[in-house]
Formats: C-alpha cells, structure tokens, sequence
C-alpha cells in the first residue's frame, strides 16, 4: 500500500519548485484559486517566503514517491496563534488513497504541535462545492462574519470563509 508524506518546498529540487507553478496554473488546478495565473517572479517570491518559512510553510505531498500536489499555509502568524491552510493535487489519480485528507491532517498537525497556532482558517471560491464539503469533512466550520470577495478572471467572485480550532 502506498503511503502519503509530505515534503518542504525547501527540500525538493529546482524541477520540482518550477513543477508546482505550472500544476498550478493548470487547467485541472487553477479555476479553484481565488488569483488567476502566478507570474515567474511571484512564483519565485512565493517559494522563497516558504523556503524561508518564517511565516509561510509549503510541502509537496507524495504517494511514496509520486508527487500528486501541495499542501500549504500560506501565511501563519506564531503571536496570534492564527494562520491559513490550502491544497491542491494535480494528480488525481490516487483518490482512493485520500491523500487530500492524510495530507491536509499532517498539515495540521505541524501547525498545532510545530508552529504553536490554535486556529486555521481557509479561503474557498462559493461554487467550489467538492472543497466546501472537504473541509467541513475535516472539521472546519463555515463563519459567514468572514466571508469575502475576489477578482477572478475579471469576475467578482464570493469567497467562503471556515476555520478550525486545533
């Protein structure tokens, strides 16, 4: 049985870090992001941040071998003890693994026991109904009071807000 782990951006190769910006601007991942598509040089900021991982953190998620995705906080602030989790997998093809689910619990896990935050919260675009289930699935909790907007190819779009306590 394969099994899923994680890997930090900091620790896999150059074809790997340029490998996640063009999964995500892809077609299967990039209509579920609430920016449209990431530029070289914001791709370059954002690994960096996380390669820092001062006040980001981002890990390639594998089955054994197999890279399938990223799991991530893209901001987490140790004072206030808050910060935001995401995920996307490109490869879809291991879905009776749940390696969205395995990967997203080890996510918060380091969150909690690591990095000392008591509360996670996710951004999710209003029509993206398979990750609004994913998360009340894995205990977060819709808070409308949060709720937001985007732009997303030139389009206002609605922007859920849930949150879990750790």
């Amino acid at each position: 049985m394969m099994k899923i782990h994680l890997v930090n951006v900091s620790d896999v190769d150059e074809s790997m870090r340029m490998q996640l910006r063009m999964w995500r601007n892809s077609d299967a991942v990039s209509p579920f992001f609430l920016l449209d598509q990431v530029t070289e040089d914001q791709h370059g900021a954002w690994l960096e941040r996380n390669i820092r991982g001062d006040d980001a953190l981002a890990c390639v998620i594998y089955a054994d071998r197999i890279p399938l995705g990223l799991v991530y906080l893209p901001w987490f602030d140790r004072a206030a003890r808050r910060g935001e989790i995401g995920i996307y997998l490109y490869d879809r093809g291991f879905r009776e693994l749940r390696p969205a689910s395995a990967a997203y619990a080890r996510m918060m896990e380091l969150a909690a026991e690591e990095l000392g935050l008591e509360k996670l919260c996710a951004r999710i675009l209003d029509d993206n109904a398979a990750s609004i289930r994913f998360h009340e699935r894995m205990g977060f909790a819709h808070a409308p009071e949060e709720d937001g907007e985007c732009w997303k190819n030139g389009e206002k779009k609605r922007v859920l807000m849930y949150v879990k306590t750790l």
